[in-house]
C-alpha cells in the first residue's frame, strides 16, 4: 500500500498533493498519540512540543547551517528523541491526569520560550530557504514514508510481545509490575519512538510551510488533533486513527473551512457523542455494525430446524 502511495505522485495535482501531504501528517500524530495513549495508557496532551522540536530543528539546521535537507529531516526525528529522553525523567513520574496536565505545560512553556528566543526567530519564526527544500512530489513522498514509520510503529506494537506488556502496564499497573514489567523502561520504550515520528511530522510542517513560527508548528492545536482524531475513530486499534483523520480533518475540517466556528462546535460536539455513546471510537462501532448485518444475512441459511439441533447436540 505505502509503495502504491508513494508512485501515486506524479498523477496528483499541486492541490492534491498539498492536502495528501496534510492528511498523512496528521495520520501521523495521530497514529504516534494513538500507541502512546491507547496502547500503553499515557493520556498526552504535549504533541505540540514534540512537532516545535522537530520543525524547529529542521529549520534552525537549515538556516544556520549549510547541511541539505535529509540531514534536517533526520536531525528532527532526533530532535524530538532528545527532548523526550530529557522530559522522561519528570513526566513518567506522574500518572493519568498528572501526566496529560504535564505534557500540556510542557508544550505551552515551549511555545513561550520559542517566541523569546531570538536564535529561532523569536515570534516571527523563521523562513526556510525554498531553494533547498523539498517540495510538491518530493515532499508528498517524504510524507508516505513517515507516515508508514508511524503505522509500522503502531502494527509493532499491536502485535508484538513488547505491545503485550504496554497493554498489560496500561490495564493494571501494580500487576504488571508484579509480574516483572519495568514500567518505567516500557513507558519510556513508548514515548520516545512516538516522539520521534511526531518530530519527523514536525519536520514534513516546515517544509510545507516554509515560514515556521511558535504560533504555527507549536501551537497546541496540534495537541488537541492529535487527541481527537484516535478518540473519534477509536484509540487501542490500528485503523481508528485512519477513521478518525477522514472523520475530523477531511469531514469536518476540510469541508468547513469557510465555517471554522461551525466546525469546531461540530467537532465537540462529536467528541461527546463519542465519549457518551461509543467510548471505543467509531471503528469498533463500525465493525461490531458489519458483524451483526453479516450474522443477519447468514441467519435465515441455517435455520431454525439447524439451530435446534445444534442446542440439542451442545446438550447432548
Amino acid at each position: 500500500m505505502a509503495i502504491a502511495a508513494f508512485a501515486l505522485a506524479p498523477a496528483l495535482s499541486l492541490g492534491q498533493l498539498d492536502l495528501s501531504v496534510t492528511l498523512l501528517t496528521y495520520l501521523t500524530i495521530a497514529q504516534a498519540w494513538n500507541v502512546l495513549a491507547g496502547f500503553s495508557g499515557q493520556i498526552s496532551l504535549g504533541a505540540a512540543a514534540f512537532m516545535a522540536a522537530g520543525g524547529y530543528t529542521t529549520a534552525l539546521i537549515l538556516v544556520h547551517t549549510g547541511l541539505p535537507w535529509p540531514v534536517a529531516f533526520l536531525g528532527a526525528g532526533v530532535g524530538a528523541a532528545l527532548l523526550a529522553l530529557l522530559l522522561a525523567v519528570p513526566l513518567l513520574r506522574l500518572r493519568g491526569d498528572y501526566f496529560a496536565v504535564g505534557t500540556l505545560a510542557v508544550s505551552i512553556a515551549l511555545q513561550a520560550l520559542l517566541s523569546n528566543w531570538n536564535w529561532a526567530g523569536g515570534a516571527s519564526g523563521l523562513t526556510l530557504p525554498v531553494d533547498r527544500i523539498p517540495s510538491g512530489g518530493n515532499l508528498y513522498q517524504i510524507a508516505v514514508v513517515v507516515a508508514t514509520l508511524a503505522m509500522a510503529l503502531t502494527l509493532y506494537v499491536r502485535h508484538s510481545a513488547f505491545g503485550l506488556r504496554l497493554a498489560a502496564v496500561r490495564d493494571n499497573e501494580p500487576a504488571a509490575a508484579g509480574l516483572g514489567v519495568s514500567v518505567y523502561r516500557h513507558r519510556l520504550a513508548a514515548l520516545v519512538p512516538t516522539s520521534a515520528v511526531t518530530g519527523l511530522a514536525g519536520a514534513v510542517i516546515a517544509f510545507q510551510f516554509v515560514v515556521i513560527s511558535p504560533d504555527g508548528v507549536a501551537s497546541v492545536n496540534w495537541s488537541l488533533n492529535a487527541v481527537l482524531m484516535p478518540v473519534v475513530g477509536g484509540a487501542g486499534t490500528v485503523l481508528g486513527p485512519v477513521v478518525g483523520v477522514g472523520v475530523v480533518y477531511y469531514g469536518l475540517t476540510r469541508l468547513l473551512q469557510d465555517q471554522q466556528t461551525l466546525s469546531l462546535v461540530i467537532e465537540g460536539i462529536l467528541l461527546i457523542a463519542i465519549v457518551r455513546f461509543a467510548p471505543q471510537g467509531a471503528w469498533p462501532l463500525i465493525c461490531r455494525a458489519v458483524r451483526r448485518l453479516t450474522t443477519r444475512r447468514r441467519a435465515p441459511a441455517t435455520g431454525p430446524d439447524t439451530n435446534t439441533g445444534r442446542r440439542t447436540l451442545e446438550h447432548a
